[in-house]
């Protein structure tokens, strides 16, 4: 199943603290990387969710000091980082701690580079400048609204795109009571970019033991629980389940380069401003499909992800491949009844025939592994424009 390579590298510095009442360890954990004074960062719309208290709580018997800045859009730009700058460094903070996913972690990744230096560093970083100083603490706790790259070496911030390993959050807590329940379509879009990143992680020519072991966990838990979400969004163990699944896959995608479905979906929500992660699950059945044809770098074993062991006992090696398909699209049928909206292919996007050429160009422009044949993609999204599941 699991092939041991000659060599490989894997990369996961982040501590990870899940379960209930995890947050109370959250001070303790600071305290241990000599921070005594962390400012935290989260939206107005968390903010008025009650999150912001819920921190206030953990922190209550602590000789900590925290501060709130509660204002992060959904956009956040250089200027707005400047300003944090000047907060942080004003009021002698030491840490930081992003409270959410998506432009509350770009926002935090960029703050933290800048006040361990200066924040002309994030134009050097953007220019593939290496950083040359250690980073501030920085913390994570995510929830369901997630944008694939929390926990992961990239981040953007505008027109800056940054990479760097440094990047990655020293420590993340999973917590029920900061993984709220979302919009059901929000929390659909989180589970099958996470699939994306995981099924992609398991085909991918880099993979190692280590990229497997985190893919088959992101799989396992997202199968396993999250039409059980859906249909009950108070269950929290569910959520959690999704929420460390979220970590694996992003870890198991930080260690390779991104893929094929991943690529297109990205480009495909640029023009059409839908969630990438909706639009990754209605190309990945054709993604494998196409893979299974090609009969390269697909993977007999691919079913023990998506099925699981008992499933992928039962089944015979050359009907092996066609199940994990199959089991995908049985997921996204179980999805689109559940969710409210659910596009059934990218034409209900607004995505015109004429439109996939300049998709095809763009999907072939950002592959990063430089291998993606421009054919192979116009088969994807023609599959993908004209199927309806």
């Amino acid at each position: 199943m699991f092939q041991p390579q000659s060599a490989y590298a894997f990369y996961s510095p982040t501590k990870v603290l899940s379960g209930n009442k995890a947050l109370e360890n959250l001070p303790v954990e600071l305290d241990g990387m000599n921070a005594v004074k962390p400012l935290i960062l989260t939206t107005p719309v968390l903010s008025a969710r009650g999150m912001e208290k819920v921190m206030e709580s953990a922190f209550g018997d602590s000789n900590l000091t925290i501060g709130v800045f509660a204002g992060v859009p959904s956009q956040p730009d250089l200027r707005l980082i400047r300003e944090l700058y000047g907060l942080y460094r004003d009021n002698g903070y030491d840490a930081i701690i992003a409270l959410g996913g998506g432009p509350v972690m770009d926002t935090a990744k960029a703050l933290n580079v800048a006040v361990s230096g200066r924040p002309e560093d994030l134009e050097s970083l953007a220019d593939r400048n290496p950083l040359t100083k250690k980073l501030r603490p920085l913390a994570a706790i995510l929830n369901l609204d997630l944008s694939g790259c929390e926990m992961t070496r990239y981040a953007s911030l505008g027109s800056l795109s940054l990479t760097s390993p440094a990047l990655i959050p020293d420590l993340m807590i999973i917590d029920s009571r900061t993984v709220p329940a979302e919009e059901h379509k929000t929390m659909a879009a989180t589970a099958l970019m996470s699939m994306t990143q995981a099924v992609e992680a398991c085909l991918h020519p880099a993979r190692n033991p280590l990229t497997d072991a985190y893919a088959y966990g992101a799989a396992r838990f997202i199968m396993e629980n999250i039409t059980n979400v859906l249909k009950n969004p108070s269950e929290r163990k569910g959520r959690l389940a999704l929420a460390n699944a979220a970590f694996f896959a992003q870890t198991s995608f930080d260690n390779l380069a991104p893929g094929m479905v991943y690529e297109l979906g990205m480009a495909i929500s640029r023009s059409c401003q839908t969630n990438p992660g909706l639009i990754m699950g209605l190309l990945l059945p054709h993604f494998l499909l196409l893979e299974m044809r090609k009969e390269i770098a697909t993977r007999n074993d691919l079913y023990l992800f998506i099925g699981g062991p008992e499933a992928f006992a039962g089944t015979m090696a050359e009907a092996s491949s066609r199940k994990a398909v199959d089991r995908i699209v049985e997921i996204l049928l179980e999805l689109q009844s559940l969710v409210v909206d659910f596009p059934r292919s990218i034409r209900d996007l607004g995505i015109k025939k004429e439109d996939l050429e300049g998709l095809i160009v763009q999907g072939s422009a950002a592959g990063v592994r430089g291998e993606y044949d421009p054919q192979d993609i116009r088969n994807i999204l023609e599959k993908a424009w004209e199927t309806r599941f």
